[in-house]
């Protein structure tokens, strides 16, 4: 994922998870001041998540047209990149998402996916360029899912690096839950055997543990999930961003002996169970009605 990479998981963290929320709509939502709900939440209006921003500066805005996701910019960690996703269909279903970062030299990422009829990606492949042909690649994404076809339990990602023609890294995704979210997404990063598939004695361990769900929206249910999964394939730290609630914390264990890093969030709900605010109101989610 880059030479950078843990830094800007850690950095991605931080700006990924502490998010407040305004309502752009002319409906206006008071914030609780606990929970968000007591259990008799009438029914919301449709709305989509339209902009995130930290002290009124804006760290990703999404573009929707009617209900059809356009694009999507995202903020890359603490740095002063931005990446915007722009998303293309084939008969109503996400077929392409390409990121393209907003610095010279930024590597562009180049999916291609595939949809079921749920939504699910079942298969993709990414094109990775870079301003160096050595960090440039080709990966192939197999994803595997529960009976129920729901949840995601695995992804194996074969790679293809610096214009080569034959596969020789891999990245093993085991997700783990706690009812229908995401509590644990076990990163293994290798080398492939000369058969092609991984060596896992070769595997460095990152693990991303999403904590202490609330019982409320996930803001980022209200678009595409392909968008968010495709994502978090860039950056992992993301993967939360796909359950249907909200962690209150996220804890990161990269490879050894590099440090552990927690981040602990915090929720203001507006009365229809959706977060609008970290408890400080700093940073801050803007909902536009359908």
């Amino acid at each position: 994922m880059g030479k950078n990479y843990l830094f800007k998981i850690v950095a991605g963290i931080f700006f990924g998870l502490m998010v407040s929320c305004n309502n752009s709509s002319d409906d206006q939502f008071e914030p609780s001041a606990n929970d968000g709900g007591n259990g008799n939440t009438p029914t919301p209006p449709a709305r989509v998540l339209e902009k995130i921003t930290v002290n009124n500066s804006v760290q990703e805005e999404y573009t929707v047209n009617g209900t059809v996701l356009q694009k999507g910019m995202l903020k890359d960690g603490t740095t002063n990149n931005y990446y915007t996703g722009t998303v293309t269909y084939i008969n109503n279903k996400i077929n392409k998402i390409k990121f393209i970062g907003s610095l010279a030299g930024s590597t562009s990422y180049d999916f291609s996916v595939s949809e079921d009829s749920k939504g699910n990606v079942y298969s993709a492949t990414c094109t990775g360029t870079a301003s160096a042909l050595i960090d440039s690649f080709v990966s192939d994404y197999a994803f595997t899912y529960d009976a129920t076809g729901k949840k995601l339990v695995k992804i194996l990602e074969k790679r293809k690096v610096s214009g080569n023609t034959a596969y020789s890294l891999f990245t093993e995704i085991t997700f783990t839950y706690n009812g229908d979210n995401i509590f644990k997404a076990e990163c293994a990063k290798g080398t492939l055997t000369g058969t092609g598939a991984p060596n896992m004695a070769t595997a460095k361990m990152t693990v991303y543990s999403y904590q202490n769900y609330d019982s409320k929206v996930n803001p980022f249910s209200t678009l595409p999930k392909s968008f968010f999964t495709a994502w978090s394939l860039v950056r992992p730290e993301n993967f939360y961003r796909i359950s249907p609630n909200n962690p209150t914390s996220v804890y990161v264990m990269p490879p050894s002996p590099a440090p552990a890093v927690n981040t602990p969030m915090t929720y203001l709900y507006d009365g229809y169970n959706y977060p609008v605010s970290d408890k400080d109101q700093i940073l801050k989610y803007v909902y536009r009605t359908l």
